[in-house]
């Protein structure tokens, strides 16, 4: 019978990552089958850390740092990590504007606009009076008897609109009439 070979480092039910030399739960380590124990020899956020490193040499934009605090691209302001997703350079409030700009832009508003047209519906409907929790942010309304294409000129905005109320004034296609048959149907 072989006796199996134990790696110097691991313990009963842990291990210690050979980078920051801290003694940690197998759970706090990625499985890697090629190691003797069956984990990679670096814990999940030494692996983490040397990644968002070897990213940032590829980056357009790296990522710019003060102490243990990251800067954020849109919003210019410096935050603690926890306030970003993995690897990313905006901050977690301000990826809803991501890939949204264009949109919220076609509806003849900019992103300031946008934000202060929230803030003064305190982030919630202007219909139901609750946030939005099905799309990452409320939806903006226009009068479509203005513009008669899906996109706005800016001038008609009613206000800012969950995906559900949103959704019910398109299919009745803002028609008075259908809504007031349908109170009088509940």
């Amino acid at each position: 019978m072989r006796k199996q070979h134990e790696h110097p480092t691991v313990f009963k039910d842990s291990k210690k990552c050979t980078n920051c030399h801290k003694i940690k739960l197998f759970s706090e380590f990625h499985k890697w089958a090629t190691s003797l124990d069956g984990y990679k020899h670096f814990c999940k956020v030494c692996v983490k850390d040397y990644d968002q490193i070897r990213i940032d040499t590829f980056r357009k934009y790296p990522r710019k740092m003060q102490g243990d605090k990251m800067h954020c691209r849109w919003c210019e302001q410096y935050l603690d990590k926890s306030n970003f997703w993995s690897t990313k350079t905006y901050c977690r409030p301000c990826t809803k504007f991501l890939g949204r700009k264009r949109n919220i832009e076609n509806q003849g508003m900019t992103i300031d606009q946008w934000v202060d047209l929230e803030k003064s519906q305190n982030g919630v409907c202007k219909i139901c009076g609750e946030p939005e929790r099905t799309k990452n942010r409320l939806s903006i309304d226009h009068d479509h008897s203005c513009c008669d294409k899906p996109f706005s000129c800016g001038k008609c905005i009613r206000g800012l609109l969950c995906f559900r109320c949103n959704r019910v004034l398109g299919q009745v296609r803002d028609d008075k009439t259908i809504l007031q048959k349908m109170i009088d149907y509940l």
